[in-house]
Protein backbone atom coordinates (compact mmCIF):
# COMPACT_ATOMS: atom_id res chain seq x y z
CA UNK A 1 0.00 0.00 0.00
CA UNK A 2 1.48 3.54 -1.11
CA UNK A 3 0.17 7.10 -0.58
CA UNK A 4 2.10 10.00 -1.82
CA UNK A 5 0.53 11.92 1.42
CA UNK A 6 -0.13 10.80 5.21
CA UNK A 7 -2.63 13.12 7.11
CA UNK A 8 -2.58 12.14 10.85
CA UNK A 9 -5.35 13.52 12.75
CA UNK A 10 -8.92 12.76 11.56
CA UNK A 11 -10.83 15.88 12.62
CA UNK A 12 -11.96 19.01 11.59
CA UNK A 13 -8.68 19.80 9.61
CA UNK A 14 -7.04 16.78 9.30
CA UNK A 15 -10.15 15.26 6.60
CA UNK A 16 -9.96 18.72 5.00
CA UNK A 17 -6.48 18.26 4.12
CA UNK A 18 -7.08 14.19 2.81
CA UNK A 19 -9.27 15.65 0.89
CA UNK A 20 -7.38 18.32 -1.05
CA UNK A 21 -3.76 16.85 -0.92
CA UNK A 22 -3.39 14.55 -4.37
CA UNK A 23 -3.17 11.15 -3.18
CA UNK A 24 -3.31 11.71 0.49
CA UNK A 25 -4.80 8.74 2.79
CA UNK A 26 -5.92 9.93 6.42
CA UNK A 27 -4.83 7.72 9.11
CA UNK A 28 -5.73 7.62 12.78
CA UNK A 29 -2.65 5.78 14.34
CA UNK A 30 -1.59 7.56 17.98
CA UNK A 31 1.02 10.35 16.83
CA UNK A 32 2.59 9.55 20.13
CA UNK A 33 3.07 5.97 19.93
CA UNK A 34 6.16 5.32 18.29
CA UNK A 35 6.19 1.31 17.35
CA UNK A 36 2.72 2.38 15.42
CA UNK A 37 4.10 5.45 13.74
CA UNK A 38 7.36 3.38 11.94
CA UNK A 39 5.05 0.54 11.42
CA UNK A 40 2.48 2.96 9.49
CA UNK A 41 5.33 4.91 7.73
CA UNK A 42 7.23 1.96 6.59
CA UNK A 43 3.86 0.16 5.60
CA UNK A 44 2.21 3.20 3.54
CA UNK A 45 6.08 4.47 2.35
CA UNK A 46 4.80 7.98 2.07
CA UNK A 47 6.31 11.05 0.50
CA UNK A 48 4.92 13.25 2.68
CA UNK A 49 2.92 13.30 6.33
CA UNK A 50 1.05 15.74 7.61
CA UNK A 51 0.21 16.29 11.14
CA UNK A 52 -3.21 17.17 11.92
CA UNK A 53 -3.15 15.58 15.22
CA UNK A 54 -3.90 17.35 18.94
CA UNK A 55 -5.34 18.56 21.53
CA UNK A 56 -7.41 21.77 21.64
CA UNK A 57 -9.75 20.86 24.16
CA UNK A 58 -13.49 20.47 24.56
CA UNK A 59 -15.39 22.77 24.27
CA UNK A 60 -12.24 24.88 24.30
CA UNK A 61 -8.67 25.17 25.46
CA UNK A 62 -10.67 25.42 29.41
CA UNK A 63 -10.34 21.73 29.45
CA UNK A 64 -6.88 20.71 29.15
CA UNK A 65 -5.53 22.71 32.27
CA UNK A 66 -6.66 19.32 33.94
CA UNK A 67 -4.82 17.28 32.64
CA UNK A 68 -1.24 18.19 31.48
CA UNK A 69 -0.22 14.73 30.77
CA UNK A 70 -2.53 13.67 28.11
CA UNK A 71 -1.79 17.45 26.92
CA UNK A 72 1.38 17.15 26.26
CA UNK A 73 1.79 13.59 25.13
CA UNK A 74 -0.60 14.47 22.18
CA UNK A 75 0.55 18.07 21.34
CA UNK A 76 4.49 17.97 22.48
CA UNK A 77 5.51 14.10 22.36
CA UNK A 78 3.35 12.80 19.28
CA UNK A 79 4.75 16.30 16.91
CA UNK A 80 8.05 14.90 18.11
CA UNK A 81 7.68 11.33 17.48
CA UNK A 82 6.11 11.94 14.21
CA UNK A 83 8.54 14.58 12.97
CA UNK A 84 11.54 11.97 14.36
CA UNK A 85 10.32 9.01 12.53
CA UNK A 86 10.52 11.17 9.53
CA UNK A 87 13.15 12.62 9.39
CA UNK A 88 14.96 9.40 9.85
CA UNK A 89 13.40 8.26 6.48
CA UNK A 90 13.46 11.58 4.32
CA UNK A 91 10.21 12.17 4.76
CA UNK A 92 8.62 15.83 4.34
CA UNK A 93 6.74 16.86 7.78
CA UNK A 94 4.03 19.20 7.93
CA UNK A 95 2.84 19.82 11.42
CA UNK A 96 -0.37 22.41 12.04
CA UNK A 97 0.78 24.71 15.03
CA UNK A 98 -0.24 27.58 16.43
CA UNK A 99 -0.24 31.64 16.57
CA UNK A 100 -1.20 31.59 19.97
CA UNK A 101 1.90 31.90 21.84
CA UNK A 102 1.66 35.74 21.12
CA UNK A 103 0.12 38.42 23.14
CA UNK A 104 -0.14 42.05 21.38
CA UNK A 105 1.00 43.23 18.26
CA UNK A 106 4.73 43.11 17.91
CA UNK A 107 5.25 46.27 18.46
CA UNK A 108 2.78 46.96 15.63
CA UNK A 109 4.42 44.99 12.72
CA UNK A 110 3.06 41.64 14.33
CA UNK A 111 5.12 39.06 15.38
CA UNK A 112 7.39 37.41 13.04
CA UNK A 113 7.80 33.86 12.50
CA UNK A 114 11.59 33.95 14.47
CA UNK A 115 10.13 36.32 16.97
CA UNK A 116 10.32 34.16 20.82
CA UNK A 117 6.78 33.65 22.09
CA UNK A 118 5.87 35.93 24.84
CA UNK A 119 2.33 33.83 25.90
CA UNK A 120 2.24 31.04 27.90
CA UNK A 121 -1.31 31.94 29.77
CA UNK A 122 -2.67 28.53 28.88
CA UNK A 123 -1.16 25.14 28.73
CA UNK A 124 -2.00 24.82 25.57
CA UNK A 125 -0.10 27.49 24.60
CA UNK A 126 2.64 26.24 26.52
CA UNK A 127 2.25 22.97 24.81
CA UNK A 128 2.39 24.42 21.34
CA UNK A 129 5.88 26.35 22.30
CA UNK A 130 7.68 23.66 23.57
CA UNK A 131 6.40 21.92 20.15
CA UNK A 132 7.28 24.43 18.09
CA UNK A 133 10.79 24.98 19.15
CA UNK A 134 11.41 20.77 18.79
CA UNK A 135 10.34 20.64 15.63
CA UNK A 136 12.38 23.96 14.22
CA UNK A 137 15.20 21.25 15.59
CA UNK A 138 13.65 18.33 13.33
CA UNK A 139 13.43 20.36 9.93
CA UNK A 140 9.72 20.75 9.83
CA UNK A 141 7.77 22.97 7.77
CA UNK A 142 5.32 24.61 10.42
CA UNK A 143 1.92 26.04 9.39
CA UNK A 144 0.89 28.31 12.28
CA UNK A 145 -2.74 28.68 11.95
CA UNK A 146 -4.77 31.51 14.20
CA UNK A 147 -8.99 31.27 15.36
CA UNK A 148 -9.93 29.46 12.19
CA UNK A 149 -13.13 29.98 10.59
CA UNK A 150 -14.34 28.94 6.94
CA UNK A 151 -17.28 29.21 4.75
CA UNK A 152 -18.15 25.63 6.23
CA UNK A 153 -20.00 25.72 9.34
CA UNK A 154 -18.94 23.36 11.57
CA UNK A 155 -18.36 23.12 15.67
CA UNK A 156 -15.12 24.32 15.85
CA UNK A 157 -15.21 27.26 13.10
CA UNK A 158 -14.96 30.54 14.97
CA UNK A 159 -17.47 32.17 13.39
CA UNK A 160 -20.01 29.18 14.15
CA UNK A 161 -18.94 30.24 18.10
CA UNK A 162 -19.27 33.30 17.80
CA UNK A 163 -22.62 33.05 16.56
CA UNK A 164 -23.37 31.40 19.49
CA UNK A 165 -22.33 33.94 22.40
CA UNK A 166 -24.66 36.69 23.86
CA UNK A 167 -21.47 38.69 24.17
CA UNK A 168 -17.75 38.98 22.66
CA UNK A 169 -14.32 41.22 23.15
CA UNK A 170 -13.39 43.63 20.29
CA UNK A 171 -9.69 42.67 20.22
CA UNK A 172 -7.62 43.11 17.17
CA UNK A 173 -6.89 39.62 16.56
CA UNK A 174 -4.96 37.24 13.58
CA UNK A 175 -7.38 34.92 11.79
CA UNK A 176 -6.80 31.86 9.37
CA UNK A 177 -9.66 31.89 6.90
CA UNK A 178 -9.63 28.27 5.83
CA UNK A 179 -10.99 29.08 2.37
CA UNK A 180 -7.82 31.57 1.46
CA UNK A 181 -5.35 29.10 3.81
CA UNK A 182 -5.51 25.79 1.29
CA UNK A 183 -4.09 27.18 -1.91
CA UNK A 184 -0.77 28.30 0.16
CA UNK A 185 -0.39 25.78 2.63
CA UNK A 186 -0.86 22.90 -0.20
CA UNK A 187 1.67 25.39 -2.19
CA UNK A 188 4.61 25.15 0.39
CA UNK A 189 3.66 21.46 0.81
CA UNK A 190 4.23 21.06 -3.15
CA UNK A 191 7.55 23.20 -2.60
CA UNK A 192 8.94 20.96 0.34
CA UNK A 193 9.42 24.18 2.65
CA UNK A 194 10.98 23.63 6.12
CA UNK A 195 10.54 26.18 9.06
CA UNK A 196 7.59 28.26 10.40
CA UNK A 197 4.98 30.57 8.49
CA UNK A 198 2.29 32.73 9.89
CA UNK A 199 -0.40 31.36 7.72
CA UNK A 200 -2.68 34.18 8.84
CA UNK A 201 -4.60 36.49 6.22
CA UNK A 202 -3.41 40.55 6.09
CA UNK A 203 -4.97 42.95 8.49
CA UNK A 204 -6.77 42.53 11.86
CA UNK A 205 -10.42 40.49 12.75
CA UNK A 206 -12.54 42.36 15.80
CA UNK A 207 -15.19 39.92 16.70
CA UNK A 208 -17.69 42.66 17.55
CA UNK A 209 -17.55 43.35 14.38
CA UNK A 210 -17.54 40.31 12.59
CA UNK A 211 -20.65 40.03 13.90
CA UNK A 212 -21.75 43.25 13.27
CA UNK A 213 -21.13 42.39 9.77
CA UNK A 214 -23.46 39.23 10.03
CA UNK A 215 -26.54 41.38 11.45
CA UNK A 216 -25.70 43.78 8.24
CA UNK A 217 -25.45 41.15 5.56
CA UNK A 218 -27.41 38.60 6.65
CA UNK A 219 -29.24 38.77 10.27
CA UNK A 220 -30.86 42.13 10.84
CA UNK A 221 -32.28 40.75 14.28
CA UNK A 222 -28.99 39.57 15.41
CA UNK A 223 -27.80 40.43 18.78
CA UNK A 224 -24.77 40.37 20.79
CA UNK A 225 -22.93 42.37 23.53
CA UNK A 226 -19.27 43.26 24.12
CA UNK A 227 -17.77 42.77 26.90
CA UNK A 228 -14.01 44.06 28.13
CA UNK A 229 -10.82 41.68 27.90
CA UNK A 230 -10.87 41.66 31.67
CA UNK A 231 -14.30 40.68 32.32
CA UNK A 232 -13.95 37.85 29.78
CA UNK A 233 -10.80 36.48 31.64
CA UNK A 234 -12.92 36.05 34.85
CA UNK A 235 -15.13 33.82 33.57
CA UNK A 236 -11.94 31.57 32.23
CA UNK A 237 -9.85 29.00 33.58
CA UNK A 238 -7.22 29.89 31.03
CA UNK A 239 -6.15 33.08 29.86
CA UNK A 240 -6.58 33.83 26.19
CA UNK A 241 -4.21 34.64 23.16
CA UNK A 242 -4.93 37.81 21.50
CA UNK A 243 -1.91 39.00 18.81
CA UNK A 244 -1.34 40.18 15.58
CA UNK A 245 1.08 38.34 13.08
CA UNK A 246 3.29 39.39 10.45
CA UNK A 247 2.12 38.35 6.84
CA UNK A 248 5.86 39.24 5.38
CA UNK A 249 7.27 36.23 5.04
CA UNK A 250 4.01 34.88 2.92
CA UNK A 251 4.56 37.92 1.01
CA UNK A 252 7.83 37.75 0.09
CA UNK A 253 7.22 33.87 -0.83
CA UNK A 254 4.19 35.11 -3.34
CA UNK A 255 1.40 33.39 -0.99
CA UNK A 256 -0.11 35.73 0.86
CA UNK A 257 -3.87 35.68 2.03
CA UNK A 258 -6.14 38.55 1.38
CA UNK A 259 -6.83 41.19 3.66
CA UNK A 260 -9.73 40.40 5.91
CA UNK A 261 -11.66 43.45 4.98
CA UNK A 262 -11.41 41.79 1.34
CA UNK A 263 -12.18 38.72 2.83
CA UNK A 264 -15.03 38.84 5.81
CA UNK A 265 -17.71 39.70 3.48
CA UNK A 266 -17.15 36.89 1.14
CA UNK A 267 -17.04 34.61 4.12
CA UNK A 268 -20.17 35.78 5.56
CA UNK A 269 -21.71 35.62 2.36
CA UNK A 270 -21.07 31.69 1.79
CA UNK A 271 -21.64 30.49 4.75
CA UNK A 272 -24.80 32.14 5.17
CA UNK A 273 -25.52 30.47 2.09
CA UNK A 274 -23.86 26.96 3.04
CA UNK A 275 -25.85 27.51 6.37
CA UNK A 276 -29.37 27.91 4.51
CA UNK A 277 -28.78 24.47 2.19
CA UNK A 278 -27.97 22.48 5.39
CA UNK A 279 -30.51 19.92 5.77
CA UNK A 280 -32.89 20.68 8.75
CA UNK A 281 -33.33 18.74 11.86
Amino acid sequence: MSAHTLVFGDGWLGRQFAERLPGAQLTQTDVADEYAVSEELDAIKPRAVVNCAGRTGSPNIDSLEDDPGGTYRSNVAGPIVLGSACRARDIHFTHLGSGCIYEGDGGGAGFAEEDPPNFDGSLYARSKIVAEVALRDLDALQLRIRLPMASEPAPRNLLTKLLAFDEVVSIANSVTILDDFWAPALELIARRERGVWNMVNDGAEYHDRLLALWRERVAPDHEFGTLSAEALEGRLVARRSNCLLSTQKLHAAGLAMPHVDEALPRLIDAYAANQSAMPGP
